[in-house]
């Protein structure tokens, strides 16, 4: 089977691309990330799914676009064509779809059908391998692939035969060991010591008991005679059963000793692959006569075409100028419609100018285009416009804020400016007076209050300490009603409190009794005194009621308030005359900027010729004509050039045809609309020369490179017959028929050979060992059948008479033993006994099947390590011979131990060595060739799969590399081989012709 065709639709970098596949080898070369890997991942997961996606994303995602997967075309050796389809934009099978060559769909398991069995992990690991793979053993230890390798052949199937071992010798060592203590044998002969001496510490019984056991011992040595003859008997009869089993091989082995000795040994000197080579020398030979004949055929032809060539010369001279002629015929056709196009064009553009110069107020053309509208002039206005509009604004909005200010002036006139209110000075002394009239008048209404408490109670009666609790109130009242006068109550409060303290104090220190009169009449009159005082200085009567006092406090306080918004009325008035003052300066400065500002502006159109009163916004909107007018000027001009430049390119064409014509003999056209066709005739013409010249020369180069080609393929065709007469020669066959038949006689001999030693092998086992075969074969061949019948059945019936007595001295033994048991008495001698007996059982079972292992070990080993000399699996075999190709003969053989996962390599000299004990290099040889093997081993029992390497040779010295490249085209005359590679000189060691090389960009 082989890959005829990848298409894949998105894969990685890939995207809608398709490759073509030969058969035999094919090597994809490109540069690093050209996708190499990637497109051995697509064929992977084409046969076998997609890998599950990493980090949450799809493995090779279809980063190129389209739709994750594609299709392979794979072609069987039967030469039936099978369509594989998947896609899928997460791992796993996808949505898979496999088309019979009939037509009819199937699905995985139709795929397994035609993949002969093969799983991803022998596919991915055996067919489709890069250097990571190629780099570990552990690729081909799996357990699919080491079936393949170390199962092939063994006839032990998935058994390891280490394992086996390891697993007898373990329980071995687990049952019993020299000097052990935990194992089961060494366990049961310590306690069988330990019983016996108890035993003989209790053993003490009657007569008759003496006389059983004496009568017992003998019946047991009789019984060991007896198992001994009966032994001996047994071992004569199984001996002479194997001399009676070694007849037929042994004869077998005689006579194909003789026919081997009778053959014709001339054979024997002939190579394995004589016949092999022959085929490739015949073939090569056959290959190389053909190429030659060919070759010869080819030159023939081609002098033949040459000579009935016929070329025109003079259209080839004039080619270039006829291929001008012909580039330029469309557009010398088209040459009228654009003079007419620009010609409208221009009359466009001449009517947009008249109108741009009417909006501008009718200016000349001249005025126009001289005017300047560039971006800067239009900025110019710009800036123009923004400095007379921020100029004014603030011109008046400086106007609005005098007028509010005259305004506020005007208005405040009116009010007067408090003048004529009283001092503010004068109003906090009157208050205070008030403040004091009001503290008298408690002050005597606390003292009448006291006059009137004191008269009422007797004098005894009066504790001493009424009268200055009674007075330190009073006080307080007095100073909570000034401080309420003065808006300070906390103050006043506290005041009081302390005249209060002090009045107490010294009310207390005087001796008790009633209040003296005169003290009482003297405060009353000093109150008198002061209200007066202050009543006059307010302007009012002595004898003025309160109701007048609190009148005289609401005008006071009102007064003050007054005085107060006077003030601030003044203040405010001050400030406003003083901004006043500064608005007016600026204002003057206002308008002298917005003077001159108008007059910059004024002064700027003026300098361009422009009217005085046009505003900003005006010249931008003239600005603007101006630059729609220039540009239709210029268009209108450039249409008019437009126009000539036609005009001048027609008449140098009619020229040039004309100059043509005349030159070749040909007549001018009637009509110009003829000239076109004119054109195409000649191009026609120098078409069809050109193509004869080509002809000529393509032959002409044919000719000499099959000249030069054919002395190389006379010189092979010569070496080839050479070669196969070396051949000949070297294999002593005087032709190819008489060494085909020596071949056979060659193939005859090796296979009997081979009989020879598995009849050997077959008394060997028989024997037991393959030293103890001559041995048998002597002792077979001095005695008959017959006699050995005689003497086998003779043994076998002594056998059997001294199995029936050792039966009965059993059953003797037997009753002797219950005979004992009754007479002992019960208790620990029992007890101990019957351990000991049951420890003495279980001792001899484990002794026997420690002996078993013991032979079956020795066996095994042996076994295994004659199988290891003698026999090996086709699979390394076929492995054995690509490496030592590889290795030039350094490793002729490869050792790989049945059901081991490990290979050994013999070198040509020295030790065996195992893979860890060779370079990085060889390691990689060897694990190659054993992929080779495995896939030869595949390929005879299923249709060989394609084989996809990625880069495998870059670890290779030189030497090896190309011995390496051999090996794979060896195996690509079996296989189809898909080679990736980055290294050019990888590819040319492959494909030195580089027939089979494709780029992958």
């Amino acid at each position: 089977m082989r890959i005829e065709r990848i298409e894949l639709d998105g894969f990685g970098r890939f995207a809608d691309r398709r490759w073509e596949l030969g058969e035999g080898l094919t090597v994809l070369l490109g540069e690093n990330e050209a996708g190499k890997t990637t497109l051995l991942n697509a064929i992977r997961a084409l046969l076998f799914g997609f890998e599950s996606t990493r980090e949450g994303r799809a493995w090779y995602p279809a980063l190129a676009g389209g739709r994750r997967g594609g299709r392979l075309t794979l072609l069987t050796a039967g030469g039936e064509r099978w369509s594989v389809e998947r896609h899928g934009e997460r791992g796993g099978v996808g949505a898979l779809s496999v088309t019979a060559p009939n037509g009819n769909q199937g699905g995985q398991e139709t795929l397994a059908r035609v993949l002969g069995g093969a799983d991803r992990d022998l596919f991915n690991n055996i067919f489709a391998f890069g250097l990571g793979e190629l780099e570990a053993f552990s690729s081909l230890s799996g357990e699919g692939v080491r079936s393949r390798i170390y199962g092939a052949g063994s006839g032990l199937g998935g058994m390891s035969a280490l394992d086996l071992e390891r697993r007898l010798r373990a329980e071995q060592e687990a049952a019993y060991k020299p000097r052990g203590r935990e194992q089961t044998v060494n366990h049961l002969l310590s306690t069988i010591e330990e019983l016996r001496a108890r035993i003989a510490q209790l053993e003490e019984q009657p007569a008759e008991h003496a006389v059983a056991r004496s009568e017992l011992a003998e019946v047991r040595q009789h019984h060991a005679v007896l198992r001994a003859d009966r032994i001996a008997a047994v071992e004569r009869r199984e001996r002479l059963k194997r001399l009676l089993d070694a007849q037929a091989p042994a004869a077998q082995l005689a006579a194909l000793e003789s026919e081997l000795a009778e053959g014709d040994t001339r054979a024997d000197g002939l190579p394995a692959d004589a016949e092999v080579l022959l085929d490739r020398t015949l073939a090569a030979a056959r290959e190389a006569a053909a190429a030659l004949a060919a070759l010869d055929e080819s030159i023939e032809g081609a002098e033949r075409r040459l000579v009935g060539a016929a070329i025109d010369d003079r259209l080839l001279a004039d080619a270039a100028e006829i291929g001008a002629l012909r580039d330029e015929r469309l557009i010398h056709e088209q040459r009228a419609a654009q003079r007419q196009q620009a010609e409208a064009s221009a009359t466009r553009f001449t009517a947009e100018l008249d109108d741009q110069l009417r909006r501008v107020g009718g200016w000349s053309e001249e005025r126009l285009l001289a005017m300047d509208d560039s971006i800067a002039t239009v900025e110019a206005t710009r800036a123009a416009d923004q400095r007379l509009s921020v100029t004014r604004a603030a011109a008046e909005r400086i106007g609005q804020r005098l007028e509010s200010i005259h305004g506020e002036l005007t208005a405040a006139e009116p009010e007067g400016d408090g003048t004529a209110l009283l001092d503010e000075r004068e109003l906090a002394a009157r208050r205070s007076i008030v403040a004091e009239l009001g503290e008298l008048r408690a002050r005597q209404a606390a003292l009448d209050e006291r006059a009137r408490v004191l008269s009422e109670l007797p004098a005894a009666a009066q504790p001493r300490w009424l009268l200055p609790v009674a007075a330190a109130a009073l006080v307080l009242l007095l100073g909570v009603v000034a401080g309420a006068a003065l808006g300070a109550v906390p103050v006043g409060a506290v005041a009081g409190l302390l005249l209060g303290l002090v009045a107490a104090g010294v009310w207390w220190r005087r001796p008790s009794g009633a209040l003296p009169p005169s003290a009482a009449n003297d405060d009353l009159r000093h109150l008198a005194e002061r209200r007066a005082f202050l009543l006059e200085r307010l302007g009012l009567r002595a004898d003025a009621p309160a109701a007048a006092i609190g009148d005289m406090a609401d005008e006071l306080a009102a007064a003050q308030a007054g005085a107060r918004q006077g003030r601030d009325r003044s203040a405010r008035l001050a400030e406003r005359r003083a901004a006043l003052k500064r608005l007016e300066s600026d204002s003057a400065e206002a308008e002298r900027v917005r003077t001159d500002a108008d007059d910059g502006w004024r002064a700027w159109l003026v300098q361009r010729q422009l009217p005085d009163e046009l505003t900003p916004e005006a010249v931008r909107q003239m600005l603007a004509a101006v630059g729609i007018g220039r540009r239709a000027a210029t268009e209108r001009d450039e249409q008019l050039g437009r126009r000539a430049t036609i005009d001048e390119a027609a008449a140098a064409f009619d020229a040039r045809l004309d100059a043509l014509l005349e030159r070749l003999g040909r007549p001018r056209p009637d009509s110009p609309a003829m000239r076109p066709a004119a054109v195409v005739a000649l191009a026609e013409s120098l078409q069809q020369a050109a193509a004869d010249q080509r002809q000529a020369d393509e032959l002409t180069a044919t000719l000499a490179d099959a000249r030069r080609r054919r002395t190389p393929l006379a010189e092979a065709d010569a070496a080839a017959r050479d070669a196969l007469a070396a051949h000949l020669a070297s294999c002593g066959a005087p032709d190819p028929d008489q060494l085909r038949l020596m071949a056979k006689v060659a193939v005859d001999r090796r296979e009997l050979r081979g009989r020879v030693r598995e009849t050997h092998a077959a008394l060997a086992g028989i024997a037991g060992s393959g030293e103890a075969v001559a041995a048998v074969l002597e002792e077979a061949q001095a005695h008959g059948p017959a006699a050995l019948e005689a003497q086998r059945d003779e043994a076998a019936g002594e056998a059997s008479r001294l199995e029936a007595a050792e039966s009965e001295a059993l059953t003797r033994e037997g009753a002797l033993q219950a005979r004992i048991g009754q007479l002992e008495k019960a208790g620990e001698l029992g007890e101990r006994r019957q351990e000991l007996a049951i420890a003495q059982a279980q001792a001899d079972a484990e002794a026997r099947r420690w002996s078993v292992r013991a032979v079956a070990l020795a066996l095994l080993g042996e076994t295994r390590r004659r199988y290891e000399r003698e026999r090996q699996p086709r699979v390394v075999q076929d492995a054995q011979s690509y490496f030592a190709t590889i290795t030039d003969g350094r490793y002729p053989r490869i050792v790989a131990p049945p059901g081991e996962a490990a290979v050994r390599v013999e070198p040509e000299s020295g030790s065996p060595r195992t893979t860890d004990e060779l370079s990085r290099g060889t390691a990689e040889q060897l694990y190659l060739a054993l992929r080779f093997g495995l896939i030869e081993q595949f390929g005879r029992s299923a249709d060989p799969l394609p084989v996809v390497m990625d880069d495998i040779l870059v670890n290779f010295d030189p030497g090896r590399a190309a011995r390496a490249a051999r090996a794979i085209g060896q195996l690509a005359a079996r296989h189809q081989v898909v080679f990736f590679t980055c290294h050019p000189a990888a590819a040319e060691l492959l494909d030195p012709d580089g027939v089979v090389t494709q780029r992958l960009d």
